[in-house]
């Protein structure tokens, strides 16, 4: 038992070098230096009497034990998270952290979270925003919204809708435009959170803006299509935010072009703790109601 304590640093870093494919990016991962990480290597390759690694370029590269230990060597952290992330949620507070941009969390997640509480009233969900759709840390947080393709190494990401901008505007607007470069005639709202949406959909709709168009600045989206419903000008944003407004007519889409990236807006998460209640139940009803 002691030899197996002693160990598992040891394996924890071998784990962290084969997950995150090099020394460097596991030091990083663990918090602590190259060298480190080499040192904790050479121990258990030591303890154990058997190469794991070998140099590999500017690298490492494991040997066919090497691998092999890794692998049910990660195997067996994972069971063992999964059984801390129960213990931990026995009986205690069933809130769950998510980070999210202001405008997803206003136009898509809020007027969803009604059918969560009327399903699952024992969970509570604390929101908190971050500044930027590709943020990536998960800390202090169980769930982050993230746009992108969908592969970060090491997380689970769940498709919630794909990255698809419209205009949207009022229905008075609407009326005078009929074709892309129509709305360069217009008051362009920008989203200071997505400064480029306006770059991107023109782009796609093959009309360049010139100097003499004219981009009202504002914080977000959501302000974006305040403005848009004040007849204040044009705004573009994510189809998925603004099903509602469409729906109500305060809104409305006036022209069919959309511009879409291929990247798509995902739930992630670390994949052992999202496999687990009441983190589980959250992951599967926010992508059925996606």
């Amino acid at each position: 038992m002691h030899k197996l304590r002693n160990r598992l640093g040891p394996l924890r870093v071998l784990d962290a070098v084969h997950r995150s494919g090099g020394v460097g990016r596991a030091a990083e991962l663990l918090h602590i230096t190259p060298g480190a990480v080499s040192h904790q290597l050479r121990r258990l390759e030591t303890e154990l009497g058997v190469q794991l690694v070998h140099k590999d370029g500017r690298d490492i590269g494991f040997t066919t034990a090497g691998a092999e230990l890794a692998v049910q060597a990660a195997q067996l952290f994972d069971q063992l998270e999964s059984v801390l992330a129960r213990a931990s949620e026995a009986g205690a507070n069933r809130r769950i952290r998510v980070k999210v941009i202001p405008s997803l969390a206003i136009k898509w997640l809020m007027p969803r979270l009604g059918s969560l509480y009327a399903r699952h009233s024992d969970i509570d969900i604390e929101v908190a925003t971050v500044a930027r759709a590709d943020d990536t840390d998960l800390h202090n947080a169980d769930f982050v919204v993230r746009c992108g393709n969908g592969r970060w190494p090491g997380l689970r990401a769940d498709l919630l809708f794909a990255d698809e901008l419209v205009l949207a505007c009022a229905p008075s607007m609407a009326e005078r435009l009929r074709a892309p470069e129509d709305v360069l005639r217009e008051t362009l709202l920008k989203s200071m959170i997505a400064p480029d949406c306006w770059d991107r959909w023109l782009l796609s709709a093959g009309v360049a803006a010139g100097g003499e168009t004219r981009f009202l600045p504002l914080a977000n989206a959501v302000l974006c299509l305040q403005a848009a419903a004040e007849g204040l000008g044009i705004a573009v944003t994510q189809r998925a935010y603004i099903a509602q407004d469409f729906a109500t007519g305060q809104l409305v889409q006036p022209l069919a072009h959309s511009a879409l990236s291929g990247n798509g807006y995902y739930l992630v998460s670390d994949p052992v703790r999202a496999a687990v209640p009441p983190f589980s139940t959250f992951a599967e009803w926010i992508v059925s109601v996606r």
